[in-house]
Formats: structure tokens, C-alpha cells, sequence
């Protein structure tokens, strides 16, 4: 009794799959999954992956991001009509659903995705998610390749 006790003090809310028993016989709590981060290379670009498990107060699941540092927007004294194109693919990708093309304040470019999963994501998952969102900005990165 003593391990029904520690198992319903310790993981409440109780989720499914969160109790088990091991090995010998005992209840116990499945560990809660641990945020992670990774990072790949497409197209010369680093891309930059982290997945973060969210609690209760927002309804369990995974909340998954990708981003990755595109480049400049050229200055026009470099090149007017290259700043004006570049401009203008950006403001092309508005439209977008699962992702953004954003300029910081140093004129840098970068490509955000975010999405929320409903349940613990894990490799299949992750690979999923990855390849939704490339396929939705890799027109644009081989475009903007063109011009940076």
C-alpha cells in the first residue's frame, strides 16, 4: 500500500501511461519526458530543433520549434535592387501556416516554426514535424539563396 500511496502524491495529475508496474511488481511513475534540443544542416543552413514537454496547465503534449539564421538583408548601398528582391520574396512568404520568415534588428534574417504536438513527441513524430516545415520554406530558402 505503501507504493499507491507515493505513486498518487508524487504524479497528480495521473495521465495515462504515467503509472506502470516494473520488474518486481511494484507501481511505479513513468518519468516525465525531458525537453531536448538538436541542430542539422540542409542546404549549408544550421537548423536548430527543441522540443519542450508541456505541463498540465497547458493541456500535456509537446510544444515543437525549428529556426535557423538565413543571412542579411543587403544594404542598399551594396545592392538596391538585391535589398528590393530580397524584400520582396519575405513579404511573398507571409502566407505561410506552419512558419515565418523574420528580419531582426541587426538585419538579420531567420526562418520560425512552431507547432504543438498533443501527446509526448518522439523520433517519428519529430521527423514529421521537421519535414512539414521545410517543405513549406525550402522554396523560399533556394530562392533567397539566389539573392543573399
Amino acid at each position: 500500500m505503501q507504493a499507491i500511496a507515493e505513486v498518487s502524491q508524487a504524479a497528480l495529475p495521473l495521465r495515462l501511461g504515467t503509472v506502470h508496474v516494473n520488474s518486481d511488481g511494484l507501481l511505479g511513475i513513468a518519468a516525465a519526458p525531458s525537453p531536448s534540443n538538436q541542430r542539422f544542416v540542409l542546404d549549408d543552413l544550421m537548423f536548430h530543433i527543441s522540443t519542450t514537454p508541456l505541463g498540465a496547465e497547458f493541456g500535456f503534449g509537446t510544444r515543437f520549434r525549428i529556426w535557423a539564421e538565413i543571412g542579411w538583408v543587403p544594404y542598399t548601398a551594396q545592392s538596391p535592387r538585391a535589398r528590393r528582391d530580397v524584400l520582396a520574396i519575405l513579404r511573398a512568404s507571409r502566407h505561410l501556416e506552419r512558419s515565418c520568415f523574420v528580419i531582426d534588428e541587426g538585419q538579420k534574417i531567420l526562418v520560425i516554426g512552431e507547432s504543438r504536438v498533443d501527446e509526448h513527441i518522439d523520433v517519428t513524430g519529430l521527423v514529421q514535424e521537421t519535414l512539414m516545415f521545410l517543405q513549406e520554406v525550402r522554396p523560399y530558402l533556394r530562392i533567397l539563396a539566389d539573392h543573399l
